[in-house]
């Protein structure tokens, strides 16, 4: 079912192989297929504020990891832009 405020958290991976590969393989957030921008994108969503995310990609569980950061600041700069 859609509709407003259904959203409760983002899956967050970019990927290894191409939309409608049936794959399921993990990228960095940017050095993938989906890329940063679409992040960004994401974020910039009406829905996609104040929702949670879950960070899977290589490295994710590791202290101080890049795509956590990285992550922050694209909605931040989503935030920025919108507002």
């Amino acid at each position: 079912m859609a509709g407003p405020g259904r959203l409760r958290l983002i899956h967050a991976n970019d990927s290894k192989d191409v939309r409608g590969a049936n794959l399921d393989r993990h990228e960095n957030i940017g050095a993938g297929h989906i890329g940063a921008d679409a992040f960004r994108e994401l974020f910039a969503h009406p829905a996609t504020e104040g929702v949670p995310f879950v960070l899977e990609t290589p490295g994710s569980r590791e202290p101080g990891n890049a795509d956590l950061t990285l992550l922050k600041q694209l909605r931040a700069e989503a935030h920025a832009t919108a507002g």
